[in-house]
C-alpha cells in the first residue's frame, strides 16, 4: 500500500540582508524585491524627488526605501510563518 501526501506550495521566506542590499544600492527599484507595490509607489514619488535636485531630501528619499525594504521583508516572513501553524 502507498500511502499518498499531499505538499502545498508555500513561497520561501525572503531574506532581509538581500532586501537591504537591494535597497541600498538600487533605491526604489531594490524596493521591489520587498513590497511590489511599495516600489512601484516609490519609483514614482522618486521622478518628483530627484528632479527636484536636493541632495538630503534625496538622502532622506534613499534611506526610507531601505527602511521600507526591511520592514516589508519581516512582515511578509512573519505572515508566512503564522500561516505555517
Amino acid at each position: 500500500m502507498q500511502e499518498t501526501t499531499t505538499h502545498s506550495a508555500k513561497p520561501p521566506y525572503k531574506s532581509v540582508a538581500v532586501a537591504l542590499l537591494f535597497s541600498v544600492l538600487l533605491g526604489p527599484l531594490g524596493l521591489l524585491y520587498a513590497s511590489f507595490w511599495g516600489g512601484v509607489a516609490m519609483i514614482g514619488l522618486a521622478m518628483l524627488v530627484f528632479s527636484a535636485k536636493l541632495l538630503f531630501t534625496s538622502s532622506l528619499f534613499w534611506i526610507s526605501c531601505s527602511i521600507w525594504a526591511v520592514g516589508a521583508v519581516e512582515s511578509y516572513n512573519r505572515r508566512l510563518a503564522k500561516s505555517e501553524t
